[in-house]
């Protein structure tokens, strides 16, 4: 049985939760065993009731994908607006859907896209105002950015809804290395409250892009629910997109490679023998000294090709010049053979 404070104890204790300033916040973390106070800027919080569903490999796919998107995307949107567009990845972030829908201000433009074989759908959201400027430059227009937004009338939808289509294609390509992915557009909303893809509760994944045209800036959102992309980037997902930069090439591109490297100059080296000599043995050396090699006379020399040995030969002359003669070729570099000491 525990033995109970006394009265002189308590106060004891009281007086030092005081000294610390009431609520135990400015304890040393020495005295507790969590180093010291410049490891606070190491600690980064982590909130148990919204874990991180995505790992770092995960993550580091995530913004590859996206970025080649972004760069993809503005090349596009130049050529088509004939104007200079730079589309930059900002964030990729892990909210809940509901954090997503309360941050998007009405008006917007929502394009709900149809992950096909996937059975999901993904939220396209787009500035308004880069919705107008994009609609007017199409047409022959000067293009200038409005001070307010508004909504998007049902006409600049279908005009836009075209530049859209090959958004979709875009991401399609940037996805391939990792998933298959078909998007077709479903519906088009103003007001993110509208779009339910899922539950509020429910996990998802927002990438956005920073759009700049001159100096004026734009932004263009996607969003994801993480179910899909759980399919997505599942061990088979990240398996392709790693094995991706290892798989075997076509045969044109290898033809290619083939003759880039019969150019190449390369070290070819002939090894006489080895030998192991004392320190002593070896500045004692004189001209005319024999050294014994682990090698045999009758047997056939290594020739190697940088450190590994690729083939076999016999010594001989060819007019004025010692020479080589290949006699067998080793299918994997091996090491050379070593035997017991005789003279060279």
């Amino acid at each position: 049985m525990s033995k109970p404070l006394s009265q002189q104890e308590i106060d004891a204790l009281l007086s030092v939760k005081d000294d610390e300033g009431g609520g135990g916040e400015g304890y040393d973390l020495n005295m507790l065993g969590g180093g010291s106070a410049d490891d606070d800027d190491r600690i980064q919080p982590y909130n148990f009731k919204r874990p991180r569903l995505f790992s770092q490999e995960q993550m580091r796919v995530l913004t590859y994908v996206h970025e080649s998107f972004a760069r993809d995307l503005s090349v596009y949107l130049s050529a088509q607006l004939r104007t200079i567009v730079e589309i930059s990845l900002t964030a990729v972030d892990q909210v809940l859907y509901s954090e997503y829908v309360m941050s998007s201000a009405a008006p917007s433009a929502l394009y709900v896209v149809e992950a096909q074989e996937l059975n999901h759908n993904v939220v396209f959201e787009i500035d308004p105002s880069l919705v107008i400027y994009t609609v007017e430059k199409l047409f022959g227009g000067p293009g200038e950015f409005m001070q307010s937004s508004r909504e998007v009338s049902q006409i600049e939808q279908r005009i836009m809804s075209k530049v859209m289509e090959r958004a979709f294609r875009e991401l399609e390509q940037s996805w391939q290395q990792v998933n298959d992915l078909h998007l077709e557009e479903v519906a088009f909303e103003s007001n993110a409250e509208f779009v339910q893809i899922i539950p509020g509760v429910e996990p998802a994944l927002v990438a956005t892009f920073e759009v700049w045209i001159y100096e004026q800036r734009s932004f263009l959102n996607i969003c994801y629910p993480y179910i899909m992309l759980e399919k997505m980037l599942g061990r088979a997902g990240l398996k392709q997109y790693i094995s991706s930069a290892t798989s075997p090439a076509p045969p044109e591109e290898r033809a290619t490679f083939e003759d880039g490297l019969h150019d190449v100059e390369v070290e070819l080296r002939a090894e006489l023998g080895r030998s192991t000599l004392p320190l002593t043995e070896l500045l004692a050396l004189e001209a005319g000294d024999v050294i014994p090699l682990q090698r045999r006379t009758t047997e056939p020399m290594h020739v190697l090709i940088g450190n590994a040995t690729k083939f076999k030969a016999s010594v001989g002359k060819t007019g004025k010049y010692r020479a080589l003669r290949i006699l067998d070729v080793f299918e994997t570099p091996a090491p050379p053979v070593l035997h017991d000491t005789d003279d060279a």
